[in-house]
């Protein structure tokens, strides 16, 4: 699949606030071809800390597994790095972008421009399935089911947007989304807004 380049990202959170980020996991991909992964702990800001047991359940990420990890600010740094200019691919893309954007803006930090692509949003426009969760998606397209914990959602919709993008014959993101699906901040990485 020449063309095919972005890098998949899939956030966790200890609670329903958004902001509240635990973990995160990002997927590589360059011509198809899944090139790194890596995804890391994040401590949840003071205040919205909470741990959900039906959010841990999810994911399985607990307090006491947060306890030293670094916060948003140190994680967001490392998500740029890691994703330098490359679109970005989710399940969900307004979720995560929304998460991404709620982190940011509970520490006052802006974010550089990035477009978010929703492997949802294909998979509806591709498939006629009774439901669209991450599960039935791959189940639909002959792939193996999601693990648990921070990243597998992102290697999950990597696998969904393969898989589509094989079935159309595309070539590029532009082939498969009219446009991106969200797109968070503007301004230079790493300034803090006073």
């Amino acid at each position: 699949m020449p063309g095919i380049c972005f890098t998949a990202i899939d956030f966790e959170t200890a609670n329903s606030d958004l902001a509240s980020v635990c973990g995160v996991g990002l997927v590589k991909v360059r011509d198809g071809r899944i090139v790194d992964t890596t995804s890391w702990l994040i401590k949840p800001p003071a205040g919205l800390n909470r741990f959900d047991p039906v959010h841990t359940g999810r994911h399985g990420v607990t307090e006491r597994d947060v306890s030293t990890a670094a916060g948003w600010e140190m994680a967001v740094e490392g998500i740029l790095h890691f994703t330098c200019e490359d679109p970005l691919v989710a399940f969900d893309a307004p979720h995560d972008a929304d998460v991404m954007r709620k982190a940011s803006g509970h520490l006052k930090l802006d974010l550089p421009a990035k477009d978010f692509y929703c492997a949802l949003q294909l998979a509806r426009s591709q498939l006629d399935l009774p439901t669209y969760s991450l599960d039935a998606v791959l189940s639909a397209l002959s792939l193996p089911p999601a693990e648990a914990g921070p990243g597998a959602d992102a290697r999950a919709s990597v696998n969904v947007v393969r898989a589509i993008a094989g079935l159309r014959g595309a070539s590029s993101l532009a082939g498969l989304w009219d446009a991106p699906t969200a797109s968070i901040g503007s301004k230079p990485q790493g300034r803090r807004r006073l």
